[in-house]
């Protein structure tokens, strides 16, 4: 192939890619700041994160990528138009690209998310399931009938797939993530504490105080907020007892879609994962007690394979390298004259 080989995963919350050679070169939040009247794109990625909540009306912050797909297709193109521009810089060749996407998809949605990515510059564009992208990057070995089952728990979708002989066997992509646990946080501080927080300051207490089990120590943060009452800012208190009751149903939809991915799976690969344990990756997986939560109500022990926020990438970029793997699994290339 001519021109960079580049492997996104497409995120609700980040886009992450790797290019041959060099591994990881980019990790950004999936958030673009458009000018109001123009649609001029004024950031995008970290710089447009740090506007949430700040910016005038004059601009507007959009997140185009919505559970793992594209909910607005132009936004989404000049979004990944800039990443794919930063990683390419002034190559002359279009980059082949092989993204993640989440297990489940409609045929329309799948479109969606090429056309989008070759009208954001690439070449050629190849789609692999998240959670099969994810298991390619933890070093899975694709010829071995041998079953593995990985659980990707990201800003919008949680993916769970069982993996055999370097293909899906069983899959399912919950609508359920770390955004669904900023606004439940959200919620409870306004609703039992009045207190109002921005999406901001709900995934820091999120990341610094949430637990998928209850700590055994007591923890407390001060939060800044406005208080409902008169509108102030002020601080207050919170516990991670508290984050942990706010998350909570969020925790337990995330176990009901391993439950049931494992009930339809076949014996012989409840075995292997059984023998081998489930794989936990994301930008989750890190959370407090989520892998013993899962372990308690699997019976299966949880490993968390490290680089849980690359691997997906790292596990597309390697479809790319292993050219044979695409052709001999049914996947192909598109162009945008294919797509026309």
């Amino acid at each position: 192939m001519v021109g960079l080989k580049i492997g996104l995963d497409i995120g609700t919350g980040n886009v992450t890619a790797a290019i041959e050679g060099k591994g990881v070169v980019l990790c950004e939040p999936a958030v673009l700041a458009l000018e109001r009247d123009t649609g001029k794109v004024l950031a995008a990625g970290k710089e447009a994160l740090n506007m949430t909540g700040r910016c005038p009306d004059a601009i507007k912050l959009v997140r185009p990528l919505l559970s793992g797909g594209i909910s607005n297709l132009e936004n989404s193109k000049l979004l990944l138009r800039k990443f794919i521009e930063r990683i390419c810089k002034n190559k002359i060749f279009k980059p082949t690209v092989a993204a993640t996407m989440p297990a489940g998809l409609t045929n329309l949605e799948k479109r969606n998310i090429l056309e989008c990515i070759l009208n954001a510059g690439a070449g050629r564009a190849v789609l692999i399931e998240e959670p099969l992208a994810a298991a390619l990057g933890t070093g899975v070995m694709l010829d071995k009938p041998y079953g593995t089952m990985i659980v990707n728990v990201g800003a919008g979708t949680t993916s769970v797939a069982v993996i055999t002989m370097g293909s899906v066997a069983v899959a399912k992509s919950a609508k359920i993530g770390g955004n669904d646990m900023d606004k439940k946080i959200k919620t409870h501080l306004k609703t039992n504490r009045g207190v109002a927080v921005g999406k901001l300051t709900a995934e820091e207490l999120k990341i610094i105080l949430g637990g998928a089990e209850i700590r055994d120590e007591s923890i407390v943060a001060i939060s800044k907020g406005k208080d409902m009452s008169d509108g102030m800012p002020m601080f207050f208190e919170v516990t991670a007892e508290e984050i942990h009751f706010a998350i909570r149903e969020c925790i337990e939809e995330i176990c009901k879609a391993i439950t049931e991915v494992l009930e339809v799976t076949p014996p012989e690969l409840v075995n292997d994962i059984t023998d081998d344990g489930i794989f936990l990756c994301g930008g989750l997986a890190s959370m407090y007690g989520l892998d013993k939560f899962i372990e308690k109500q699997t019976g299966i022990k949880v490993k968390i394979p490290g680089r849980e926020t690359e691997i997906a990438a790292l596990g597309a970029l390697r479809t790319l390298v292993e050219e044979d793997y695409l052709s001999q699994n049914g996947y192909h290339f598109v162009t945008l004259e294919i797509m026309e």
